[in-house]
């Protein structure tokens, strides 16, 4: 007799937990969700020179590159960079170049990629990613933006 209860309750608890998760998600609490926007919260990016040295800027905040050909904010988390391009010229590249050294000369030890193509939209509100290299030994101590037309 025993089992047919454990059964029963068993049962009963799975009912419980259906009707639970159909009614959960249609609750208001579980329809909101904050957008997020850097361009929204402009005041929160501190002003960077370009070429940016990465001993002198902290993980964890916002940070605005102004150009004649661009302007960008991006986010730095110690490791990675996300960021959004608010304005850019339509007929030039951007590129994101990683530096060995803090004044951006070059080295052989550097990284660099694209990270908007020319006469490829949008060319405003784009967002980008860079990821840090797997397995580096050293560490970037510089950032730049730059175009190429």
């Amino acid at each position: 007799m025993e089992p047919k209860i454990s059964f029963t309750k068993s049962k009963l608890l799975l009912s419980f937990l259906l009707i639970l998760s159909i009614w959960y998600p249609s609750t208001p609490f579980s329809q909101e969700i904050e957008n997020i926007s850097l361009k929204t919260y402009s005041q929160l990016a501190i002003p960077v020179p370009n070429p940016v040295d990465m001993t002198k800027i902290s993980p964890g905040k916002s940070y605005q590159v102004t150009d004649p050909k661009f302007i960008l904010q991006f986010y730095y988390d110690g490791k990675d960079i996300y960021g959004i391009i608010i304005k850019r010229e339509k007929e030039s590249s951007i590129f994101l170049h990683w530096c060995l050294f803090r004044s951006c000369e070059e080295s052989p030890y550097d990284y660099k990629f694209k990270i908007a193509a020319a006469f490829i939209p949008p060319y405003d509100q784009l967002f980008f990613s860079a990821k840090l290299p797997v397995n580096l030994k050293y560490r970037f101590q510089g950032l730049k933006f730059y175009t190429v037309r």
